[in-house]
């Protein structure tokens, strides 16, 4: 990656940590206050919303710019990916909307609402486990392409690969977000009793989910201002 590319270290480095240890701040708070947060309206919830809102927007420029046909495809499956990613995270503007599914969809729905990572059975894994695994691997594929990319100038030796590579910075991203329920494993194998303020419980799912836009972001940021670069040299 060259210089213009590099993000900066707050964004990369700073921000990942400062949220993972926002959420287990608040965590306590709950617990010591008795409070009763709905999550779906939260920090982590709306950030991880915007965040892949942007990314979608970026994608589309990216479509918009590239040249090649199997370009154009990538981008096309990473725009679907994201928006499918977005709607599944507002429940397709359930909670913003607050419209009622049919009976039917309550039924098969574990919370009865418009989405389908909730649903049950083998759609389950269908919509929910096998897209979360993909993306948590592919992402830390990613991040290792790109920390190879970054300290071995001109790998691949492609260009048309090449630029399509994530920023070598994002691997961290990728990696934490990995990680986020490492310190309540670990703590419920050393300890007798977990401490609550490190029971993230689902509050790592969405942690994690925050970390894994993160990365999108960040990606479609940098193929942005690539592919905008070869357009503008291309006229």
């Amino acid at each position: 990656m060259n210089g213009k590319n590099r993000f900066p270290v707050w964004l990369v480095y700073v921000l990942p940590v400062v949220l993972w240890g926002y959420v287990y701040a608040a965590n306590g708070y709950f617990l010591l206050t008795n409070a009763r947060v709905y999550r779906e309206y939260g920090l982590i919830e709306n950030l991880t919303a915007l965040v892949l809102l942007v990314a979608i927007f970026y994608f589309l420029l990216c479509l918009r710019r590239a040249g090649a046909l199997w370009e154009k495809g990538w981008f096309l499956v990473l725009s679907v990916g994201t928006v499918y990613f977005l709607g599944e995270e507002v429940s397709w503007g359930y909670h913003l909307f607050n419209f009622q599914p049919t009976e039917v969809w309550e039924e098969i729905n574990d919370q009865g609402e418009p989405n389908l990572h909730n649903l049950t059975g083998v759609w389950e894994v269908l919509f929910d486990k096998l897209p979360r695994q993909l993306l948590s691997v592919g992402v830390v594929i990613g991040g290792l392409l790109g920390w190879r990319a970054h300290r071995c100038r001109g790998w691949p030796s492609s260009p048309s690969l090449r630029r399509l590579i994530p920023a070598g910075e994002t691997l961290f991203i990728a990696v934490i977000g990995n990680l986020v329920s490492v310190p309540e494993k670990i703590a419920d194998h050393l300890l007798s009793t977990t401490p609550g303020w490190l029971v993230l419980g689902n509050a790592s799912g969405e942690l994690k989910e925050l970390f894994l836009a993160l990365f999108i972001v960040l990606y479609a940021y940098v193929m942005w201002r690539k592919f905008r670069v070869v357009s503008n040299t291309d006229e």
